[in-house]
């Protein structure tokens, strides 16, 4: 049995972008590799987060089983904030379950510190240097020299989107050449994800919707150089190699922010003292504090240091919450579009690390999780936004068409598998 195959990410592409630039002749290299397999919507996870919708993937499982909410979490019974960490991750990905296959992993986010494979591994956003995000650490120096970018960095003005733009392409084709010199050396697995994609999306989706902007043309040239560099990877791969391009979730629109937190202040749920940016200035009596974007947590009795919330005014207690948030309006508008609960949709051994409440906000709406400040809706600095239900999936492969149509990202190692004949 064949098994190479390719997968490469990117990172925050909804499925009408990917339709609409090789419609328009943006990406005609893409649009050529999307006549040979099947094209498909994607739901990612809840929330929409790279690290928990990236780790969905590789590991095939959902965050109750690989233990994976965000690229934060708690450290167990504090109030503590960290990042997530690779040693710490609960279930194996898919190239540790074919150790005998050599597998070139570049640039995958929330993978730090690179862990030790047949292959090379380079972890990607959020990775602190490049020295730990190398695997094995004898690729480093060359990296180094090459000039390899794990991430850029964020324009803080507008003054400043010349200089990420321009950087956003030297990551790209520093990417590509660091992928490529690898494959040189041999490989049955290639999974590389580009996350500039993301980038360009938060910080230009306005430019991508509108001709006039100024840097309209800016975004449509990155896409085209993205395009180039699918083709150009393409064309190293082999036109019988399984491929699968997919993205870990979408973008939208961002008009205005809610600060989740502050309207939990409000309300009277949540309480803090200071002006630090720290979870441990919650007041006694806090009923229930967000975190990283689209999490709120209650502050249960043995699980936080200060709980003040029990077993049995859990529930009442998160029904004041859906009417709290469905009940928000900004200009007449609804904010948020659903809530669930963790134990609606998780399950695994880990799901006692889960959010209580994840918040997926209308279309035109994001969410922020600020603990200080009072302002309960700002103009959103970032003008796109993740969206859940419209990522995409494409798959290469003589079984393709039998994929089924609606898929989420925790399945789509089995639709490559189903797509190529394989059994990663």
């Amino acid at each position: 049995m064949n098994m190479k195959a390719a997968i490469i990410g990117l990172d925050g592409v909804p499925i009408e972008l990917v339709k609409d630039l090789t419609s328009r002749g943006v990406m005609p290299g893409l649009r050529d590799i999307l006549k040979e397999g099947e094209l498909r919507k994607l739901q990612s996870t809840v929330p929409p987060n790279s690290a928990a919708s990236w780790t969905s993937m590789t590991t095939g499982k959902n965050p109750g089983e690989h233990g994976v909410y965000g690229f934060t979490d708690f450290v167990p019974g504090t109030l503590s904030v960290r990042y997530h960490y690779a040693s710490r991750l609960k279930a194996q990905p898919f190239w540790a379950r074919n150790p005998a296959l050599r597998t070139l992993v570049v640039n995958l986010p929330a993978s730090y510190p690179a862990q030790p494979l047949n292959g090379v591994h380079i972890s990607g956003f959020v990775s602190p240097c490049l020295r730990g995000a190398v695997y094995p650490s004898s690729f480093h120096d060359a990296l180094a020299k090459l000039g390899y970018m794990i991430d850029v960095e964020a324009p803080a003005t507008p003054n400043d989107y010349g200089r990420f733009i321009a950087d956003l392409n030297t990551s790209l084709h520093r990417r590509v050449e660091a992928t490529e010199r690898h494959l040189q050396r041999g490989w049955d697995i290639l999974f590389m994800v580009l996350t500039g994609t993301d980038r360009i999306g938060h910080y230009l989706w306005e430019a991508y919707r509108d001709d006039n902007h100024e840097h309209h043309e800016a975004f449509l040239d990155y896409f085209r150089q993205v395009d180039e560099a699918i083709e150009h990877l393409n064309g190293l791969l082999g036109e019988d190699t399984p491929l699968m391009m997919l993205s870990d979730h979408g973008m939208g629109e961002s008009r205005v922010s809610l600060n989740l937190n502050t309207l939990l202040r409000r309300s009277g749920h949540l309480a803090t003292s200071g002006t630090e940016e720290n979870y441990y200035s919650l007041e006694p009596g806090t009923k229930a504090f967000a975190s990283e974007t689209n999490k709120i947590y209650l502050n249960r009795v043995g699980r936080f240091p200060r709980g003040s919330v029990t077993e049995d005014a859990a529930e009442r207690i998160t029904d004041e919450l859906n009417d709290l948030l469905l009940g928000t309006l900004f200009r007449g508008s609804r904010i948020v579009k659903r809530i669930y609960t963790g134990g609606e949709i998780y399950s695994g051994p880990y799901t006692d690390a889960s959010p209580d409440l994840i918040v997926i906000p209308e279309k035109g709406f994001s969410l922020k999780t600020r603990l200080t400040g009072d302002r309960l809706f700002s103009v959103d600095g970032l003008t796109g936004t993740h969206t859940d239900d419209d990522a995409f999936l494409f798959l290469r492969g003589e079984n393709a068409a039998c994929v089924p149509e609606s898929l989420n990202i925790q399945d789509a190692i089995a639709a490559l598998n189903g797509a190529g004949g394989l059994s990663l």
